[in-house]
């Protein structure tokens, strides 16, 4: 997942079946991956608030140190990497522009005066996104509670915006629309990939599509693009912390928590658990001081992800499995 978006370039296979303890197992790691998920946008603001690195430079850092794992793990499946570049390598390449530099370049920019919580909230609006593109392309029928949920969430990212307008000042909406940007990529991406999963392993086409979409930045890294080697020179101890989070944590490790968990609990099951990326985003951004509670954002953010409950119709089907 990109900074805090699920994963969602898969068909999720039957869960199989597994005893009560692994299955606890499954949803205590699930909580450590929200975990991570939830601090990257602190790292991200880190970055842009405290160090000042440009938001092209840590796209090139973060995403530059993920290409060679994604080649090692691509090597390893070379027949199935094969199969998926000869049947679908026009899906992978757009996959990866809009999943890594679309969707980060975005959220980087933005973060730059969005704080993290407000923006792990615009990105929560993911699903909206996939479900209006998805009646477009996908030809998926409208259904009234999708559309209730869509009005509700937009109204309340809406008030949301409208009210922070006052407190940051001239300029913030723009930052904030441009976040937006990210969980709209990330859903066509979503959508143009859909059709891969049912013939190709999840998990092999999400590093594939990474690790395309992550090859300008190696090289850019590389090449000492920008100001990022000097970033790099002077990075102490807390920064390599956060680009290594990012890096290595929210997206190797993430993925493939994301894709193990799948295999073991419905879809629903684990989706639902997106919806502690926000909460969890504000608890980390009071602890770290990055965050000043306000109560706008806890009314906003729950019009925001009821919103989203209800067009993804995640809990409903919670409700069906019991």
């Amino acid at each position: 997942m990109q900074s805090g978006s699920t994963s969602t370039f898969s068909s999720h296979p039957a869960p199989a079946s597994i005893a009560p303890r692994a299955n606890m197992l499954v949803y205590v790691l699930l909580l450590f991956l929200f975990v991570i998920w939830s601090n990257s946008f602190h790292a991200i603001a880190y970055f842009r608030r405290t160090l000042s690195v440009g938001a092209m430079d840590l796209l090139t850092l973060r995403y530059g140190l993920v290409v060679p794992f994604c080649l090692v793990y691509c090597l390893l499946c070379w027949r199935k990497f094969g199969r998926l570049v000869r049947q679908d390598g026009w899906r992978i390449l757009i996959v990866g522009l809009l999943s890594v530099p679309g969707y980060n370049l975005t959220l980087n920019w933005g973060q730059a005066r969005v704080p993290p919580a407000t923006a792990s909230l615009l990105i929560a609006t993911n699903p909206i996104f996939t479900y209006l593109l998805a009646m477009f392309l996908l030809d998926e029928r409208p259904r009234w509670a999708k559309i209730i949920g869509l009005t509700v969430s937009f109204l309340g990212v809406y008030g949301l915006l409208r009210v922070q307008h006052g407190q940051f000042g001239g300029g913030y909406v723009v930052y904030a629309l441009v976040v937006l940007i990210a969980p709209a990529c990330w859903a066509l991406a979503t959508v143009i990939g859909k059709p891969l999963t049912a013939r190709h392993d999840p998990l092999l086409f999400t590093y594939a599509a990474t690790g395309v979409g992550s090859l300008p930045s190696f090289i850019a890294l590389a090449a000492g693009a920008g100001e990022t080697h000097q970033v790099l020179a002077s990075m102490n101890a807390t920064g390599w912390i956060a680009l290594l989070h990012l890096s290595i944590l929210c997206t190797i490790l993430g993925f493939a928590i994301w894709f193990w968990a799948l295999r073991h609990l419905p879809a629903s099951s684990v989706a639902a658990f997106v919806f502690l990326n926000p909460p969890l985003t504000l608890l980390f951004g009071l602890y770290w001081s990055t965050e000043v509670f306000n109560w706008t954002i806890v009314v906003f953010g729950l019009l925001i992800l009821g919103g989203v409950a209800l067009s993804s119709e995640i809990f409903s089907q919670l409700r069906r499995r019991r």
